[in-house]
């Protein structure tokens, strides 16, 4: 039986002031991974591209109208990496504004470090933040991996005249005592004493076998002490004993589903999850410790949810932010299912 004219318009009319409501609330309700009708596990929460989307406090205008860019620093130009740091602050590096934005979300707030002092950010690339919010930056510009304190202070320097020649990526060991270096032009990781920022050791070589690179990119550790290792021209991740030793590895030159074309970084977070980025395919694949694909996000283009090239990755708590290069953003997302029961 077909309904009166009247009740269908009254049900149409509250169900779409129902969406507005949501809408209203939060514009990227509706991005969600996988799509309708499975269920959904990762949704798109924020996006942040200047200091607008911080120190706003309405997210369905900024969705609307985007940053309204003021001064030199007052959006993201080039971004490229990306790190939590203890106080739950968003940091992303900045190639063309040769400095590090951090981004207060909760307290409404954006600062500008590493563009003070004798030596600054030239080319500033992967992040680290330590436990006690220490900063490291691993900047090709000037070929250093440089500590900043949590207000921004230079506190170290890694990497004497010649020890390094482009690194990419750094990582602390889970000991917290040793930083682990990406080199991608050497094809090697150096591996310094936190302290005196002594060179330790390097291991690594040219090449496609067990254990050799073709421009290693970006680091991250798990729970148990394994290095994984964004072998990028290989198309792969290896993954390596905290000394060098190859343990395993995944990922061949391939557009199918957990394969790589040009892989960007890795993250490996407390539940197991392993994301890696890439600025090939333009998404973001999840793998878990046994190496299988469970799922992906994104795809090329400008829309939320989209990506033109997706390089750094971080994860804290429930949510990991993707810096998205080309849209010059950083996408957030959120787990919306347990991950233990994965």
């Amino acid at each position: 039986m077909l309904l009166p004219a009247s009740v269908t318009d009254t049900r149409a009319a509250k169900k779409d002031k129902k969406k507005s409501a949501q809408e209203a609330e939060d514009p990227y309700a509706e991005y969600v991974w996988p799509p309708p009708p499975d269920e959904a596990r990762i949704r798109l929460t924020d996006i942040v591209s200047g200091r607008s989307d911080v120190e706003d406090d309405s997210k369905l205008r900024r969705a609307l109208l985007g940053s309204g860019p003021q001064g030199v620093y007052d959006w993201l130009k080039k971004p490229f990496g990306t790190a939590w740091d203890p106080q739950g602050r968003l940091l992303v590096s900045d190639t063309a504004l040769h400095a590090l934005l951090r981004f207060d979300r909760a307290g409404r707030r954006m600062d500008v470090l590493g563009t003070k002092g004798a030596l600054t950010l030239d080319t500033p690339l992967g992040l680290e933040v330590a436990t006690d919010g220490t900063i490291y930056v691993a900047d090709v510009g000037i070929k250093r991996v440089l500590a900043f304190d949590p207000e921004g202070k230079l506190e170290a320097v890694y990497g004497r005249e010649q020890e390094l020649q482009n690194p990419t990526d750094v990582t602390l060991s889970p000991e917290g005592n040793r930083l682990y270096v990406a080199d991608s032009k050497a094809h090697r990781i150096h591996v310094f004493d936190r302290e005196t920022a002594e060179l330790l050791v390097s291991f690594g070589r040219s090449g496609t076998a067990e254990g050799e690179f073709n421009y290693p990119t970006s680091l991250d550790f798990d729970a148990e002490g394994m290095l994984y290792v964004v072998d990028q021209l290989n198309s792969r991740v290896q993954i390596l004993t905290s000394e060098g030793e190859f343990v395993d590895q995944f990922g061949n030159l391939g557009l199918e589903f957990g394969n790589f074309v040009r892989p960007k970084d890795v993250f490996i977070d407390p539940h197991g999850f392993i994301l890696v980025s890439d600025g090939g395919l333009n998404n973001v694949q999840l793998f878990d410790l046994s190496l299988r694909l469970l799922t992906f996000i994104g795809r090329a283009g400008p829309r939320p949810g989209q990506f033109g090239i997706p390089s750094g990755i971080a994860v804290r708590g429930d949510e990991f932010a993707v810096v998205d290069q080309l849209n010059h953003r950083v996408q957030v997302f959120r787990f919306v299912t347990p991950r233990d029961s994965e």
